[in-house]
């Protein structure tokens, strides 16, 4: 019996939640999930903090993610010093649940804030040699569309397009882009985004030859056909025609943190495809007659890769969102569930600082920088989530609209 009682009092879980101005029924969900949340932690679940010193200032950033809970029974609640207290009576079952999947979650260890989903914006896609897409339709506009939707298929990113609007100039003389931080920076502002990447396709040239039959005018750009001269059948223009036997498809890809503006990476993926690669001019990107022709998979294969490209290059940048409104003690910014936030997180504001930190050597290029210097403003922590934006109240100086949140520092265990 007394066995039973200490395993009947491990079931059960206080949470904690203020008591503010959108009343008791806010404060009651909020103090619900803290209790879950408890539940979950007390069974082995994960919990990432991390913390940056400043001079005197001192900043917090944690991710409490507890593993699942089922069914649950609210034993009693009661409000005290300006906090609504509440018990939970949590199913054994799903406790048991909580504690398998936060043990499967430890054997894989991440970045700090990885599993949020970061904003991302997919710009104009330069072509180095526009006459190789003559039986191409609109290419680059096709391009951009499928590198943004295979970002979204990954799992890790929220994308947007910025239809006709290069991250950088290009000229295609030239080998390099002219990269220009502000430009960068002025994007991912006007999108409300974290990163920004552009890309130069390089080389989609064809080679070599192989014949097949012919029948009416079905000759495609890159194509020459040889019409077969007999007396009464002419007419239907049988013939043979030669179609290239490959094509390569090789382009670059620039990321870039869209808050400095600095460059982060650049990618060259590149391959060849053989069989069916001439296209239809008719035929645009992304569509399913495009994709089952050779020339279309292997550029779907290329996309995939250089999407995982991305994702390694900034997962383990920290998560960030910009303040978009400050109201009565509240902060708005413009992340929520969709990106993976969650009540009780903690996040660092911070104010960026005029004047790009300068290049250490002046053989680099002169446009580009290390990025901006930052001022601590302290912490948040955010009380709700919306879809696309969060609340959440600060400890420390004040923030202000245009400031920046986001989780930062080294990873400390729990």
């Amino acid at each position: 019996m007394l066995l039973f009682s200490v395993h009947a009092l491990a079931m059960q879980h206080e949470g904690i939640a203020p008591l503010g101005a959108e009343g008791l029924e806010s404060a009651r969900a909020a103090a619900i999930a803290d209790a879950l949340e408890n539940a979950a932690l007390f069974n082995g679940a994960s919990v990432k903090s991390a913390s940056q010193k400043s001079g005197k200032s001192l900043s917090e950033s944690s991710q409490v993610r507890g593993a699942p809970i089922g069914s649950y029974r609210k034993i009693k609640e009661w409000q005290s010093n300006g906090f609504l207290h509440v018990v939970v009576d949590v199913d054994e079952a799903a406790v048991e649940l909580a504690t398998t999947t936060a043990t499967h979650a430890q054997r894989a260890p991440q970045c700090l804030g990885a599993e949020y989903k970061r904003k991302i914006l997919v710009s104009h896609f330069w072509m180095q040699r526009p006459g190789q897409a003559g039986d191409l339709d609109r290419f680059p506009e096709g391009l951009q569309q499928e590198m943004l939707r295979k970002l979204y298929d990954s799992g890790g990113f929220l994308p947007q397009r910025a239809p006709s609007e290069a991250v950088f100039d290009f000229q295609p003389q030239y080998v390099d882009p002219i990269l220009q931080p502000e430009r960068v920076r002025e994007l991912a502002r006007r999108f409300a985004t974290q990163f920004v990447i552009g890309g130069i396709v390089r080389d989609i040239s064809t080679s070599g030859e192989r014949y097949m039959m012919s029948y009416g005018n079905d000759v495609r750009v890159g194509e020459r056909k040889l019409e077969l001269n007999i007396p009464y059948i002419n007419f239907t223009q049988v013939g043979i025609k030669a179609t290239p036997e490959s094509r390569r498809f090789e382009y670059e890809l620039f990321v870039f943190d869209g808050i400095s503006g600095a460059l982060i990476n650049r990618h060259r993926l590149a391959g060849k495809a053989t069989g069916s690669v001439a296209q239809d001019n008719a035929t645009s990107m992304g569509t399913e007659g495009f994709k089952e022709t050779d020339f279309g998979r292997l550029i779907e294969a290329k996309l995939v890769e250089g999407a995982a490209k991305v994702m390694q290059d900034v997962s383990c940048i920290p998560f960030s969102a910009r303040v978009t409104r400050v109201e009565k003690g509240r902060v708005y910014f413009d992340a929520g569930t969709t990106s993976g936030l969650a009540v009780g997180d903690t996040l660092q504001a911070y104010r960026v600082m005029p004047g790009n930190l300068p290049l250490a050597a002046a053989s680099f290029d002169p446009s580009m920088s290390l990025g901006l210097p930052e001022e601590m403003a302290g912490n948040l922590n955010v009380i709700q989530v919306q879809p696309l934006f969060s609340v959440g109240v600060m400890s420390g100086s004040a923030v202000q609209v245009g400031d920046y949140v986001r989780l930062v520092g080294r990873e400390k265990t729990k």
